[in-house]
Parts: structure tokens; C-alpha cells; sequence
């Protein structure tokens, strides 16, 4: 699917491909950042925006004066194209967000002394820091032909698709298959945006079912063995998921059609071990103590698992151990948000759950893996390039590589650019870091640069060679964590700037590679990236702002829970305030999880040790361990195995049984479906937003106070369950325990 030839003489950078490429990333920036606040944060992808600029350029190339060549320098070029799909990738929720909501947010640390100011400069900064590392890497994740960066394949299928690129593929007069993709795409997207309504708006216990608990029946009352065990398996709120189905393509997604089947498979198995057998054990055989006794607020019933959110552990404090502190709680907002010590010890030592305690044993696992992965199986490749590098001379292998002679063509960026951008940024982050509140100690910039540029190679490599990325948020919050201990606000400051830094060059790096499949100067793509990013930053901090001041009361809706903002926070408390020497270090509650930095590193000598000694395969190379430890984060729907796995296989039977309609059509009706899904959540938004609510019925209860997957609790009907039900009969409480709120 990647186009053979090229003409150096089309246009690239032009007036069209800025003005698309800004409308584009200024509605994505504002829908995705206002999507990150779902309870399953969703995001519009930029391929609605390929598609959609793809009319829009034909007519703009139609109604321009074609006399002034600036305005319109003729047909619109697919290299055009690609800039404005560059730009409007950009339009994602910056990572410095997470810091902005957890810090300014009223219902989480609430810091009145931020402003939207200084918010817009710790997005400025975060964002740009990463992309003076990103040109560095070129002759490492660029130009390898081994580095193919498979996320990129749906892409350039659609772009030529419209160009009518020559790429190799079926010759037009024998395909079986004569409607276009971009009539496919529409198709697509109108039969999904029809049913998403079902699942979003109508039925919204079908985005998560809990099939287990369906099966198993619900016990025999509150304190039923049968029943704590299937919630802790089964229910996809509360528990781990076992066997949870979701009927809501937000809760999938089109990576299903677009990332390896061997990639998908080794990630499915790893989470099947981990979420459904390792984590109910962990449960059941209560390794960390409290899992009897911890409890939500306004559900006074065991078990939880499934949830970032912190809980008591002194039994002889003032609060009832097991139940939910909040980090504010031994913040000193006195102190900068410091911990104290007097209020902590009071409900110390603080638990997690057992899934979150899982979660992070696994990002332990995932860091050091990665490592030794990288170095055993493409060690020799990265040592070769980089003599070749210092030597200042051409690898050859990388020479031989079709696309990369075609880019010759083209003044390539150099590096002096690149560390020059880093210089100004390291700059501009010192000025945020010392004069703003998101302060932190200035060399902790420093410190983070030195972090990104000894991860980028192996957190780089896993991502193009099988669509899975890994990110340095635990790892940076681990290691300053020990650095400073107690400092909340620099702790959260530098796992900001550490896991961006990192994401933003690699995002770059990738897109470079799009570039040079597609034969786009490598000016233009820079240029592109960097215009997109300021644009987003602006537009992004703005939807934000409003998401937390101005959307009413649509953020105390069971849809609109901001879980990735609530993690965040969590965290600052954890490796922040208490640190990871009290929670994490000798002789605390969780010391052991410590064992997962060795065991993850030791991992992947074992089939590579097994390739060159017991039975030389490719396949040992798929057994990639930082993908097998990768696992979902807690607090989401956890339905991320049943229907993904079934969509993978019908994939593959598709490549395998009709190749022609797989390479046509499968990654554009992924696009559709995604645009859809996307669409249909900022309508809905918008309907709860104006108090427009579906019927309260057994398919929507009212989940202002109960979970959608009632059914996983003792109870013989779902009245039982329904707060609408009882406030009607003037009672505050169903006979299950539920408080329901007027």
C-alpha cells in the first residue's frame, strides 16, 4: 500500500494545507479534550480529519483564483494531504492536561493560585521539550527498514486510495470490489452512528455487560462468598472483568484492524493472565490486607478492585478503615500541597486496591523489559547505526531501503536544528518550572531530558515494530519520587515533562516515517508538526478550562467521572506526598511489587536464550514481554479482551480468506467506525449537557447511584436497584444498602 514513486516537484506546504490543516486541529483539539472527561475517555482520530479534508481540498483547488499560484498552486496534492493530516494529528489532549485538571480541578486538589496562564505555559512547554530529542533518532526509528511503525499502514491506505497512488496492489481491472473507500468510509460511519446511539444514549448497560456474573447468578445476600467473588471477577465496574462484553465501539476502537495479529495476541494473553486469573487470586487470597473492608461511599459493599482510588488503613484513626481518602486529605495546601505528616499518619499506611497494586507491578515489569528486549534482539542493529553516526557516514543497509533513496531528493533537517529547538525549550520550561506554581527544581528538567534520551531507542523501537506504545509515567514519578519525597506539585511537574517528552518525540518520530513513505519534505513535516502543536496547545488548554468551569453538572454524571484525571491525581498523592520510599520501599505494604523490576528485566532472556540455543524460529521474537505486562489501567470498563479478540480473528479470517477486500477496505470502515463513535459522544454530551435524558429502564437505570452491572448484586429484581424506583415511594434507600440522592 505505500507508494513506489515520487515527484519531488509537487507542492507540499501551501495555502490550503495550512488552513485545512489549522480548522482541523482546532475541532479536534476541542472534542477530544472534552471527551477525555468520559468516565472511558474517546477520542476522535485524525484520520475523520484525512478523510473529510480530502473534499474540502478538491474544493478549495476548484473555487481559488488559480492565477495567484500562492492561493492555489494547482490540483490538490496528496503530499498537501499530508500535511494537513499532520497537523490535524496534533489535535490529541496534551499530557500536561492531566497535571492542569488533578491541580486546579475543585473536586480534586483544587489550587486556586493557578491561572489559565500559567496553565498555558506548562501545556506550551510540556508539548514542545520532546520534539529536539525526536530528530536525533532518525537513523535509529526512521530509516531502518525494520522500523515500519505498522500504525501508520491505515493511513497511508487511505491517502492512496484518494490519490490513486500506484502502490503495488491488485491491478484495478481484477479487483472484485469497485466501491470506492471513500464511499466506504461513509457507509461505515452512518451504520455505526446509528447504533452507537443504542449503546450511548438508550441501553447504556450495554457499553459494559458482566457476562459472569450473568451466568453465575447473584448469591444468596450482601455477604454471599459466590457473590463477592463474582463481582471481583466478573463485574466490569468494581471488578476485573472476567468474561465483560461491550456492545460500544468507543470501549474498542480500530487498533483491533490496524495493529499485528501477533502483537494483539501476545497482549490479549498477557491480560487474560494477569487481569482475569493473577488479580482474583490477589483478591481472594487478600495479599495487601483490607480486601474485605474496603468500600465505595455511596455503595457500602465489598469487593472493589477496579478503582485508582485511595483508601484508610488505620484502623485506630479518625476515619473507618477501608474507606476512600482523598490525597487532599494529609496535603498541606499551607505548603505547597506537601505532604503532611500529622494528617497521613492518621490513615496510614494507605491502600490500593488489589487490580491497582497489579497495575502498577505490571508497569514495573513493562519498563525493564522493554530494556532488555531491545537490547538482546536489535542491540547489534542500534550499535551499528550509531558508529556509523559518529563516523558521519551512510549505513548501507539503511541506503538500500527504496524509500529512503527516494527522500534523498529533499535537504533533510539536520541536527544542529534540533538541539538548537532544544536548547530554546529546555530555556522555557526552566522559566515555567521556577516562576509558575507548577514549579519544581530546575534541574529536574535537565534530569528529565537525560531520562527520555536513554529510553527513546527501546520505548521507541517496541511501538514501530508492533503498534504497542509504552510511556515513562510511572518510571518518572518512581524516580523523583525517591529524589524528592513529600514534594507533590514538583512530583506531578516532572512526571508531566518526563512521560510528554518521551510521547512527543515519539510521536514526531513516527510521523517523520509517514513522511518517508510518502515522500513529503522532511521541512514541511516538521513544520507542520510544530504549527499543529501550537495551535492545540492553545485550543486544548481553552476546552479544559471550560470542561471544568463551565459545563454545569454534566462532570457528576456516572459517564463523565474523568478517570484518567482522577488517576492522576491519585498518583500525585502516592508518589508525591507519601513517596515511593513509604509506599513502595523496605518494609512497607507493597515492597514486594519491587521484585518486578528485576523479574521483567530477566523475562525476555528466555526466548531469546531459547532461540539461540534450544530452536532457532522468528516466532520467539513475537514473544515480546513489555506488551504481555501491559494491562488496563484501573477504573475503566474492564471489557477490553472478549470483543477485541473476536474482532482480531474475524480480521485475520478476512486477510486470510479475501485479501483484496482486507487491503481495500478494512483499515477505512476502522476510520469510520472510529469518527462515528466520536461524533455520537459529543452529541450525547451535549444532550446530557442540555438535561436531555433517555427513559430510566432495565437496559438505563439510574446510575446516579448504582453501577449499570446491578445484576452482579444480591437482589431478586432491578427495581431493587433503581433509586428513581424509591425516591417515587419516598424512601432514601433500597433494601440492597444503595443511599440514593435526591
Amino acid at each position: 500500500i505505500v507508494p513506489q514513486t515520487d515527484d519531488p516537484s509537487t507542492p507540499a506546504f501551501t495555502f490550503r494545507s495550512v488552513l485545512l490543516g489549522t480548522i482541523w486541529v482546532t475541532l479536534l483539539s476541542f472534542a477530544n479534550t472534552a471527551l477525555s472527561f468520559r468516565t472511558v475517555a474517546f477520542g476522535i482520530g485524525a484520520n475523520v480529519a484525512l478523510i473529510l479534508s480530502y473534499p474540502m481540498g478538491l474544493f478549495l483547488a476548484a473555487v481559488l483564483p488559480k492565477s495567484i499560484p500562492l492561493l492555489n498552486p494547482g490540483p490538490f496534492s496528496l503530499k498537501e494531504h499530508v500535511l494537513i493530516y499532520i497537523m490535524a494529528s496534533c489535535g490529541g489532549v496534551p499530557y500536561g492536561i492531566d497535571n492542569v485538571v488533578a491541580q486546579v480541578m475543585p473536586d480534586l486538589m483544587g489550587n486556586e493560585d493557578i491561572t489559565f496562564l500559567h496553565s498555558l505555559g506548562f501545556v506550551f512547554v510540556t508539548q514542545f521539550l520532546g520534539y529536539g530529542l525526536s530528530g536525533l533518532t532518525r537513523r535509529f526509528l526512521v530509516r531502518p527498514t525494520a522500523m515500519w511503525w505498522p500504525g501508520n499502514l491505515s493511513t497511508i491506505a487511505l491517502f492512496t486510495s484518494f490519490h490513486k497512488v500506484e502502490t503495488g496492489e491488485i491491478d484495478a481491472s481484477t479487483q472484485r470490489y469497485t466501491t470506492s473507500r471513500f464511499k466506504a468510509f461513509w457507509i461505515a460511519f452512518a451504520a455505526m452512528f446509528v447504533w452507537t446511539f443504542i449503546p450511548q444514549y438508550f441501553a447504556q448497560t450495554l457499553q459494559a455487560i458482566s457476562l459472569l456474573c450473568l451466568i453465575a447468578g447473584r448469591g444468596d445476600g450482601p455477604s454471599g462468598k459466590l457473590t463477592q467473588f463474582n463481582v471481583a471477577a466478573g463485574s466490569v465496574y468494581n471488578g476485573v472483568g472476567v468474561l465483560g462484553i461491550t456492545f460500544d465501539w468507543t470501549y474498542v476502537g480500530s487498533y483491533v484492524f490496524t495493529s499485528p495479529f501477533w502483537a494483539l495476541l501476545v497482549n490479549f494473553g498477557g491480560t487474560i493472565i494477569f487481569q482475569w486469573i493473577i488479580a482474583p487470586l490477589l483478591y481472594a487470597n487478600d495479599v495487601w490486607g483490607l480486601n474485605q473492608i474496603i468500600t465505595k461511599d455511596t455503595v457500602n459493599r465489598n469487593p472493589l478492585l477496579n478503582t485508582p482510588h485511595l483508601f484508610v488503613g488505620n484502623a485506630n484513626g479518625t476515619k473507618r478503615q477501608g474507606t476512600r481518602v482523598k490525597p487532599n486529605y494529609f496535603f498541606d495546601a499551607t505548603k505547597n500541597y506537601d505532604l503532611n505528616i500529622t494528617a497521613y499518619n492518621d490513615v496510614a499506611p494507605v491502600h490500593i486496591t488489589s487490580y491497582f497494586a497489579l497495575v502498577y507491578g505490571c508497569s514495573f515489569l513493562t519498563i525493564t523489559s522493554a530494556i532488555s528486549h531491545v537490547g538482546l534482539w536489535y542491540g547489534k542493529d542500534i550499535y551499528r547505526q550509531s558508529m556509523n553516526a559518529f563516523r558521519q557516514i551512510r549505513d548501507e543497509v539503511d541506503a538500500l531501503d527504496k524509500h529512503v533513496k527516494l527522500m534523498e531528493a529533499y535537504p533533510d533537517v539536520p541536527d544542529w536544528a534540533y538541539l538548537a529547538f532544544l536548547g530554546f525549550t529546555t530555556v522555557a520550561a526552566l522559566l515555567v518550572s521556577i516562576f509558575t506554581p507548577f514549579n519544581m527544581p530546575w534541574w529536574g528538567i535537565f534530569f528529565n531530558l537525560f531520562l527520555c534520551a536513554i529510553f527513546i531507542l527501546p520505548f521507541g523501537i517496541v511501538p514501530a515494530i508492533s503498534g504497542f506504545g509504552l510511556y515513562l509515567n510511572v518510571l518518572t514519578e518512581f524516580v523523583i519520587g525517591l529524589m524528592i519525597p513529600g514534594q507533590t506539585v514538583a512530583v506531578m511537574a516532572f512526571k508531566s515533562w518526563g512521560t510528554n517528552n518521551l510521547i512527543q518525540a515519539l510521536t514526531l518520530t513516527q510521523d517523520l516515517k509517514l513522511g518517508q513513505y510518502l515522500h513529503i519534505p522532511p521541512y514541511a513535516m516538521v513544520f507542520a508538526q510544530f504549527w499543529g502543536t501550537f495551535v492545540n496547545v492553545f485550543v486544548s488548554s481553552a476546552a479544559c478550562w471550560f470542561m471544568m468551569f463551565g459545563s454545569k453538572d454534566l462532570l457528576q454524571k456516572d459517564e463523565w467521572q474523568y478517570n484518567g484525571y482522577q488517576t492522576f491525581y491519585s498518583a500525585g498523592g502516592i508518589w508525591g506526598a507519601i513517596g515511593p520510599q513509604r509506599f513502595f520501599g523496605i518494609g512497607s505494604l507493597y515492597e514486594g511489587l519491587l521484585w518486578c523490576f528485576l523479574i521483567g528485566f530477566i523475562a525476555p532472556f528466555g526466548p531469546w536464550l531459547a532461540n539461540r540455543y534450544l530452536y532457532k524460529s522468528k516466532y520467539w521474537h513475537y514473544v515480546n514481554f513489555s506488551i504481555i505486562f501491559t494491562i488496563g489501567s484501573a477504573g475503566y470498563p474492564q471489557v477490553s479482551i472478549v470483543v477485541p479478540v473476536i474482532l482480531t480473528f474475524v480480521a485475520q479470517w478476512i486477510f486470510v480468506k479475501n485479501k483484496e477486500f482486507y487491503q481495500k477496505y478494512l483499515y477505512v470502515i476502522g476510520s469510520g467506525f472510529d469518527a462515528a463513535g466520536g461524533f455520537v459522544s459529543l452529541i450525547v454530551s451535549f444532550l446530557f449537557f442540555a438535561d436531555i435524558n433517555p427513559p430510566n429502564w432495565i437496559l438505563n437505570p439510574n446510575t446516579d447511584n448504582v453501577k449499570s452491572d446491578w445484576y452482579c448484586y444480591p437482589g431478586s429484581s432491578w427495581d431493587e436497584y433503581d433509586c428513581a424506583y424509591y425516591l417515587k415511594a419516598g424512601k432514601t434507600k433500597t433494601p440492597s444498602g444503595i443511599v440514593c440522592k435526591k
